[in-house]
């Protein structure tokens, strides 16, 4: 049985999917084997539909799963839960509600290890975002998709993810800039099965992009009641600029308390939890990563 399914939701990212799928897959996928996991590719209702032609996957099973523009729904809550329910093949899976954001080169390796060391944990991994600030700041002081692309070129990546750490700032799920605090992930993995018991995104949250709902399920998966939860230190994920609404429209976060309020029944507040840090000792995360957090 195939260990992790990943869901990787995407709309309108022709630039960014691509690129992020790939830092999914072998040989930037480091210590992973077919097999292990598959990774399902959400085209939720893009104008044009994504294509991954020619692209290799390393062997790694991957399913491109359109959904038609005429029958999407502007927030993707209802098309991920749809593929975690009915095509999923995995005993755990990895949501990632985000298409635009590249993956560090273990992620998936430990994420894997975790879960089969602790059935029932909650794992999630850090957030940075590429370019020189947080992207709500950089795509104001003139950062754009053509900038990013000439640091995407010269940094390296394909060789290895790690470079990605160079070209990029701790993001705002970060509070106090350090990596040890946060309140949400796009790279979080539990079984599928708790996944589907706890009723896996809150189908409330309909705002185009899901508005906070990826804040809700973080809330609601590490202050569930004897959790286990799990962070992977040293992996990350890197938001690609792509004009999302998240980092892109000023108001963001304060235009969409109300909907939170009415889809999780309290009004939003950082997440109260006890976690257990992996350091990724064995992988030798600190030596490639350097410094954790910055002051």
């Amino acid at each position: 049985m195939t260990q992790l399914s990943i869901v990787l939701n995407t709309y309108d990212m022709a630039r960014e999917a691509p690129r992020t799928l790939r830092s999914m897959l072998p040989p930037l996928q480091r210590e992973v084997a077919p097999g292990e996991y598959e990774i399902l590719v959400i085209d939720n209702g893009s104008p044009a539909a994504l294509a991954l032609d020619g692209m290799e996957f390393g062997g790694i099973a991957v399913r491109l799963i359109r959904v038609d523009p005429a029958q999407s729904q502007p927030s993707p809550v209802f098309a991920i839960n749809a593929v975690i329910r009915e095509q999923a093949r995995g005993a755990a899976v990895m949501v990632c509600i985000d298409g635009a954001r590249m993956f560090s080169p273990y992620l998936v390796r430990r994420t894997l290890d975790a879960l089969a060391r602790a059935p029932g944990a909650f794992t999630y991994v850090g957030s940075r975002h590429l370019g020189p600030d947080v992207q709500m700041r950089s795509v104001l002081a003139g950062y754009d998709q053509a900038e990013e692309d000439r640091l995407l070129a010269g940094c390296g990546w394909e060789a290895d993810l790690d470079r990605l750490n160079g070209i990029s700032v701790w993001a705002g799920a970060h509070r106090y800039g350090n990596a040890f605090s946060q309140n949400e992930s796009n790279a979080f993995a539990v079984e599928r099965e708790l996944w589907l018991d706890m009723g896996g995104y809150n189908e409330g949250f309909a705002r185009a992009g899901g508005g906070l709902c990826n804040l809700e399920v973080f809330n609601r998966f590490t202050e569930r009641q004897d959790a286990q939860n799990i962070l992977l230190l040293g992996e990350t994920t890197f938001h690609q600029v792509h004009g999302g609404a998240a980092t892109s429209a000023s108001g963001f976060f304060a235009g969409s308390k109300d909907e939170f309020r009415q889809a999780a029944g309290y009004d939003y507040r950082l997440p109260r939890y006890d976690f257990e840090v992996d350091t990724g000792r064995a992988w030798r995360r600190e030596e490639a990563v350097g410094k954790w957090y910055f002051g």
